[in-house]
């Protein structure tokens, strides 16, 4: 006679066999498998820390910072920022943290996402930009220009004089030299259900340590949304709960682009904040950052390069508001000299 606790998983493997004979949605059949692990518990020991294991984690915790303190900056894989203005203000990503940065449509959430995404890459990180939206083509457009100053308007033009066809030559050396890189993952039409199964994918392969997701509010409904006639506000709730659980399971660290609603668009710097997001209040309670962006507008000159940057939520550390600079031709953003 089997034990009780063997009968259960034969109990589970029967069920999944079951689903997959009857030819579930994959989908379905991963949430549930995903939801019946999480019930299984036992043998993991990893969630309770001991008073005394406490005082050891934290000395090894002192270490590790100690050791990265001794290599220089250069060469050290963390998630720090690109801009002196951010460094100063927020401490680089941790394992498992939730970073939003929001703004209303037009001005420049994907062009930070995509600079803080290089950084990253460049510090020895292997990072997965997931867009949702941006198509490949587009996605390299950018990135070519930010790194040649040649418009995306001339690149395409196809006819470029030899001292830009040598700028875009020289481009490409010192971009495979990074210590990491950026694996793209482009999901039009994907549910988050499917999006993070990828990313748990990638994570398993050794080729995920850090995420770009550009953006939340594009992930299409999945089937297992449907089935439980879930509307606008509870798949948003739903998505947010599946990005921030695969960060904390995994210890793998999402930068994570939401739309601001319109009413948020028409507030002022000193006005504004997190409640602007569009959807779920999920994503303000579930991230430990969030920063706001902010441009003003001129009908005839359009969007100001000045950047307002507002710091509205930072569990490490304080909040703040200051001034960037950007060159959205070149999809490039930098400090005020």
């Amino acid at each position: 006679m089997i034990s009780p606790e063997l009968a259960v998983i034969e109990a589970m493997f029967k069920d999944g066999l079951r689903r997959v004979m009857a030819e579930d949605d994959p989908e379905d059949i991963r949430q549930w498998a995903s939801a019946t692990l999480a019930r299984l518990g036992g043998g993991d020991t990893s969630a309770v820390m001991t008073w005394p294991q406490s005082f050891d984690f934290t000395d090894a915790m002192l270490a590790e910072y100690a050791r990265q303190a001794a290599i220089p900056e250069a060469q050290r894989k963390i998630l720090s920022w690109p801009w002196s203005s951010w460094a100063s203000r927020i401490e680089p990503l941790e394992p498992g943290m939730l970073a939003v940065i929001t703004a209303p449509d037009g001005q420049g959430k994907t062009i930070y996402s995509e600079v803080l995404a290089e950084h990253w890459a460049k510090h020895k990180n292997r990072v997965v930009f997931v867009h949702y939206e941006l198509n490949r083509k587009l996605m390299m457009l950018r990135r070519l220009a930010r790194h040649t100053s040649i418009t995306v308007r001339d690149l395409k033009a196809g006819i470029l004089p030899p001292e830009s066809v040598n700028r875009i030559a020289a481009v490409r050396p010192g971009l495979v030299s990074w210590d990491g890189y950026i694996s793209y993952v482009h999901t039009p039409g994907w549910s988050m259900e499917r999006t993070c199964a990828e990313l748990h994918r990638l994570h398993a392969e050794g080729e995920c340590d850090v995420i770009v997701l550009d953006y939340l509010e594009k992930a299409q409904p999945s089937p297992r949304q449907a089935k439980l006639h879930m509307d606008w506000y509870q798949r948003e709730t739903d998505n947010v709960e599946q990005i921030k659980t695969l960060a904390e399971s995994t210890g793998i660290p999402v930068l994570m682009v939401a739309q601001m609603s319109k009413a948020g668009k028409g507030q002022g710097t000193n006005t504004v904040d997190r409640n602007a997001m569009t959807g779920s209040g999920e994503k303000s309670n579930r991230a430990n950052l969030v920063v706001l962006l902010r441009r003003d507008r001129d009908d005839l000159a359009g969007y100001s390069s000045i950047v307002d940057v507002i710091i509205d939520k930072n569990t490490m550390g304080g909040t703040s508001t200051f001034q960037q600079q950007m060159q959205p031709q070149y999809y490039r953003v930098g400090d005020i000299a």
